[in-house]
């Protein structure tokens, strides 16, 4: 994400997304979130002009800090296998921080802005194909599997699957959901070798 945000912006938006989070886009006020910073809307407003820009922001800046999360990882010494289920993990911790239905809620309310959070997703693509190629050249992902391939269908299933609605008709929970979905691929994917560096709780 290409956005760059002063201390006073961040802290306006991080709890701007927190609120939104709690109470949902539609209950969300700028009055409310004026209150909880002890700030006036009239600063708020000169940062972010209208409601509706300061929702796209908030989410724009959560997606950056889950960017930067993501670079993290990528960067750190753990073995690409830890890698790869660490950056999962933190996937399914951040998404259960938001009820689904305040995601179903967004996605019906603000169509433009769930579009840049599909295209974020999609763009992570480049992060599980670095991280799936590191971790095949270790031995740790199985040798016949197409790493191109395999990261291009993982991210386009969860893009394409894991969608407020699909939570909700089935009545599902976010974070057993997302463990199951990774043991089933880290069993396809991974090495005897790998699947001992990945601990899935």
């Amino acid at each position: 994400m290409s956005d760059k945000f002063t201390p006073q912006e961040e802290q306006i938006l991080q709890n701007s997304f927190e609120e939104m989070s709690q109470v949902g886009v539609r209950s969300f006020t700028v009055d409310a979130l004026a209150g909880k910073l002890g700030m006036s809307k009239k600063t708020i407003y000169k940062f972010f002009p209208t409601k509706d820009a300061l929702i796209e922001k908030s989410v724009t800046f959560f997606l950056s800090v889950v960017e930067r999360k993501f670079r993290k990882v990528r960067e750190s010494n753990l073995d690409p296998a830890s890698k790869f289920v660490e950056l999962m993990e933190f996937i399914m911790n951040q998404a259960r921080k938001v009820p689904i239905e305040r995601v179903a809620d967004l996605k019906i309310r603000y169509p433009d802005v769930w579009q840049i959070i599909v295209r974020f997703r999609l763009s992570r693509r480049d992060d599980f194909h670095a991280i799936l190629k590191e971790a095949q050249e270790a031995g740790l992902v199985r040798a016949e599997i197409d790493i191109d391939l395999a990261a291009t269908l993982y991210i386009n299933i969860i893009n394409s699957t894991f969608l407020p609605e699909f939570f909700i008709d089935n009545d599902l929970p976010v974070r057993e959901t997302g463990i199951t979905f990774l043991k089933m691929i880290t069993g396809g994917l991974f090495t005897p070798e790998g699947l001992k560096n990945v601990k899935i709780d």
